[in-house]
């Protein structure tokens, strides 16, 4: 507005701040102790920036300000003051101010509070996480000669800093038991233990570490420290805890991604965007497209079975998915933005609903897969057959359906629509186009113009067709269909993703195979019953043939044709019989063929934007925000493409040059995970809230080192387990007066000695399953069911499994959010609802009395005793002591053993070699302090 006249200032000063200050600026004020709804009302420029609900006044508009709608309590949800209404004379002069054009006197505005509460740009300058690592110089040290490589030279620098003298070497036995659970989470046989002993030569510690890593166990080790950050299980959780199909897959891609080092970078493209790669990543052997099986990732979180708010279920679903991505890869809690921007961080709230707007983009599915291309090379031939068969149908005539719906969401007559598309073999890429022959229907072949039908090569090949993503108008969705054997149809509801168990609580948005079975006839179905209560949410369709029968879909349409079902009669001109030898042939060719293979995916789906949520209520929306990434990693500049999601730009600028966090937070945790504590000890969180580096300097150079080499994940590893930093002792330098350390490194932070740590719970039921003899060595397959003690019920309850899990390695186990290993849970392994980088590591009663009574201990220990039998009597505690300890028993502890063996000999009346007593004695090694610690 122009400069407001001395009269419309007066009117402001006399009617309008007296009420704005007496009313409303307790709440909507810089003086206010919190700011109600983000808005400040004391300032012009505050009231036209708005607050949540977007601006409060449209000057010269009072019908269209938000204020003059709240003063007049015409919004039942917004009513302002909430304690009482305004004078009438006070809501007239409000609206005439408004109407005046919001009249306010030049002043000097006082301190924004909200700038004080959230300036990005400041708090992306003042924290060390935002800025680019920093090429460094290795530092000069006194002690020359410790350093074996420049970890250890950044190490001894901070410790020299402080007055601090590393620790000594630990013995070779130590050594090779602490890497060898490091890197394989299994103990060191004693023949691999004495191998290292009799290699004198300082190359010897490079063979252990080259050994560990090609050894299979590797992948499997560093997949569960994975897992835990994509929260991986293999049940939905809540009430029912229904399975989560083909979920290993994923965790069988882990095992083989670091068995096979998979650069990092490659690693997290392959996570955000692997369906998107343009060469993606096929192993030879099993032809399983492994960048696509990385996406399968975004399925692993819990799901409600029945949600009475499906757009609210959705909304709490991406915003776990973003916080395990951004925790996960960024080491930032991106989802503390989602009702406001970050309290402390330089995140704003739009930056959540940008990379909402990602996922909002894509779908999850079950994709299938075609190892070697053997499908394809079969529809190939097929494809060759049924042309040639529908030659015979050019003298036919012309053969249509009747008229379809003027109501149609999707006629395919001329051709599939627009956002339309097929996946896997089943159905065609396009409608037929004319009278067409379907090989796999050997009832019904004659196919009318405008059709698309899974059938039409043969009755077993599997695939889906999917609607783009619409907003529903209309309370019913009508079909008219032909269908036959193992089909559906469904409506995916704000990206509600039904399996047939929801039935039960969700209602009807499935159709099923008996209710699309039409027996030849095209008839109008109703998919999704009544869907009164979702008219105007976001809606797809999507139809599946899982390969035992046909679909056969003309129209999609919100009202039904006049014709509710007919048949298909042949042309008289036309003998079906000849069709047959085409069937036959096609038949044998399709019998022959594999089925696809299904994993969990993401794939794109119809790209759109987020909006703000505000206050996170998916029922207040604000300005719509674009797809980037985050604005304090200039994210603005990301491209997104309008026809796709934006993944993989997203992915690839996570792993572009001088990304201040990528690198970073990948080598911190490989840090975290061979020395006990990262760098930064606050592993998930490098923000304010977080802990501040010990090592920055050390941080940055690991950090492009890991780059710069390749982005190998074996190679850091191999970095810092040969670093004579690792190879400390726990016990400090003897010159390290107990003062010194107290005043310079009380919790061990530079690492003035190796810390002591406790074994994963999953390492230490492996080690009882190796040093029993009990352990399977295969690497991968499908799960085995947790074995269910008496106390583990409830609704969902799954198949019991064997008490030793059939030898499987712990991470094989099958993971049922309602039903998890209490062995496990007892030595600390997280529950999977959200990203845990750092375990929590308790020292508790439970933990003992776990290991004196579990009957998977107790049964293992008699097992280990067993097999000792078969060493000389002599030789047997020692045997055992080198399987469990990684060394030889110390005199002491010897005749404390035979002492054991002979009260328990006596107290059996046994002689020294019955089972039991060997069994006891197993029993106690286990559960020694020693037995699931490292030192």
């Amino acid at each position: 507005m122009g400069q407001p006249s001395d009269a419309e200032l007066e009117f402001f000063e006399r009617e309008v701040r007296p009420v704005l200050a007496n009313s409303c600026y307790e709440c909507h004020s810089v003086e206010a102790k919190k700011v109600k709804a983000g808005l400040w009302l004391d300032s012009r420029a505050a009231i036209l920036e708005g607050g949540d609900n977007g601006p409060a006044i449209v000057p010269g508009d009072p019908e269209a300000s938000l204020l003059i709608e709240t003063i007049r309590y015409q919004n039942v949800e917004l009513e302002m003051p909430p304690k009482s209404k305004l004078a009438d004379n006070q809501i007239a002069a409000l609206e005439k101010w408004v109407e005046m054009g919001a009249p306010w006197p030049e002043e000097e505005v006082k301190v924004d509070a909200r700038k004080k509460a959230f300036d990005l740009e400041a708090r992306r300058a003042e924290h060390w996480c935002w800025q680019p690592p920093v090429h460094r110089a290795t530092p000069e040290v006194q002690q020359t000669d410790w350093p074996l490589n420049p970890v250890d030279s950044f190490i001894l620098a901070k410790l020299e800093e402080g007055g601090l003298k590393p620790a000594p070497d630990t013995d070779r036995r130590s050594w090779i038991r602490r890497v060898t659970f490091d890197l394989i989470g299994l103990p060191p046989s004693p023949e691999e233990v004495k191998d290292f002993l009799t290699d004198e030569d300082e190359g010897a510690f490079e063979r252990v570490v080259e050994r560990l890593l090609a050894s299979p166990h590797y992948g499997e080790k560093w997949a569960r420290h994975w897992m835990d950050l994509m929260r991986y299980g293999e049940g939905y959780g809540h009430e029912f805890d229904y399975s989560i199909p083909h979920a290993w897959r994923y965790r069988d891609y882990l095992i083989q991604a670091f068995n096979e080092d998979v650069p990092y970078d490659q690693f997290l493209i392959e996570h955000v965007a692997g369906d998107q790669i343009e060469k993606p990543r096929v192993d030879p052997e099993s032809g399983i497209n492994q960048s696509l099986v990385a996406t399968g990732s975004w399925w692993l979180g819990e799901s409600v079975h029945a949600p009475t708010d499906v757009r609210g279920d959705e909304v709490l679903r991406m915003d776990n998915q973003i916080d395990v991505f951004s925790k996960s890869f960024l080491g930032l809690t991106v989802s503390c933005a989602r009702c406001h921007d970050h309290k402390f961080d330089a995140i704003s709230t739009a930056d959540f609903y940008a990379l909402a707007g990602f996922l909002q983009s894509s779908r999850r599915t079950e994709a299938l897969m075609d190892p070697h291309g053997k499908i394809a090379a079969g529809v190939a031939q097929l494809e060759q057959i049924q042309s040639e068969a529908s030659h015979l149908l050019e003298d036919a005539g012309i053969f249509d359906l009747p008229p379809g719906s003027p109501d149609a969401i999707a006629n395919f007559d001329g051709g599939l629509p627009a956002g339309w598309s097929t996946e896997g073999f089943a159905f065609p890429s396009a409608p037929t186009s004319s009278i067409a022959v379907a090989l796999g229907d050997a009832e019904n072949p004659i196919v009318p113009r405008g059709v698309v039908h899974s059938g039409l090569l043969a009755d077993r090949l599997s695939g889906y067709l999917r609607s783009p993503t619409f907003t529903l108008t209309e309370p019913e969705i009508h079909l008219r269909v032909a269908g036959k054997g193992n089909v559906s149809a469904r409506v995916v509801i704000d990206g509600y993703y039904m399996h047939s168990f929801h039935q039960l609580l969700f209602g009807g948005t499935i159709l099923q195979s008996s209710a699309l079975d039409t027996g030849g006839k095209y008839e109008w179905k109703t998919l999704g019953g009544d869907l009164r209560k979702y008219v105007g949410h976001q809606v797809y369709l999507e139809f599946e043939d899982k390969g035992e029968g046909y679909l056969a879909i003309d129209e999609v349409s919100y009202g039904r044709a006049e014709h509710s079902s007919f048949n298909l009669l042949v042309p008289d001109r036309f003998d079906a019989s000849s069709l047959q030898p085409y069937q036959k042939k096609a038949a044998a060719i399709a019998e022959g063929l594999p089925n696809a293979v299904r994993t969990l995916a993401l794939v794109d789906g119809t790209p759109e934007n987020d909006y703000v949520h505000i206050r996170g209520s998916h029922r207040s929306l604000g300005d719509e925000v674009t797809r980037r990434g985050l604005s304090a990693l200039d994210g603005e500049e990301l491209s997104v493409p309008s026809d796709a999601s934006g993944r993989l730009q997203l992915a690839k600028s996570l792993v572009s040059g001088g990304h201040p966090l990528t690198a970073r937070v990948y080598v911190n945790r490989l840090w975290h995970y061979l020395f006990g504590v990262g760098i930064v000890p606050s592993v998930d969180d490098f923000g304010v809230m977080g802990q501040e580096p010990s090592h920055l300097e050390l941080l940055d150079w690991l950090a492009l080192d890991f780059a710069e080499k390749g982005w190998s994940t074996k190679e850091m590893i191999r970095q810092l387990v040969l670093s004579r930093t690792y190879r400390q002792s726990c016990v400090a330098d003897p010159a390290n007066s107990p003062s010194l350390i107290e005043q310079v490194d009380p919790s061990n932070i530079l690492l003035h000695k190796a810390r002591v740590r406790r074994l994963p719970a999953e390492s230490i039921r492996d080690s009882i399953l190796s040093v029993s003899g009990t352990l399977n060595p295969k690497v991968g397959g499908g799960s085995v069911p947790v074995y269910l003690t008496s106390f583990m019920e409830g609704r969902g309850m799954p198949q019991s499994g064997p008490l030793d899990g059939g030898g499987r390695r712990s991470l094989y186990l099958a993971i049922k959010r309602n039903f998890l290993s209490p062995f496990e849970a007892a030595f600390d392994r997280p529950i999977p609802f959200t990203s845990i980088g750092r375990r929590s590591v308790s020292n508790v009663p439970a933990q003992s009395l776990t290991l004196m009574n579990d009957p998977f201990v107790i049964q293992e220990a008699a097992r280990w005793g067993k097999q000792l039998l078969e060493v000389s009597g002599e030789d047997r505690i020692a045997r055992a002591f080198e399987q469990a300890f990684a060394r030889p028993p110390l005199e002491v502890e010897v005749e404390v053993f035979r002492e054991f063996l002979t009260t328990q000999q006596e107290s059996y009346q046994c002689g020294p070699d019955d089972e039991r007593l060997w069994a006891d004695f197993c029993h106690l090694l286990i559960n020694k302090k020693e037995f699931i610690y490292l030192k």
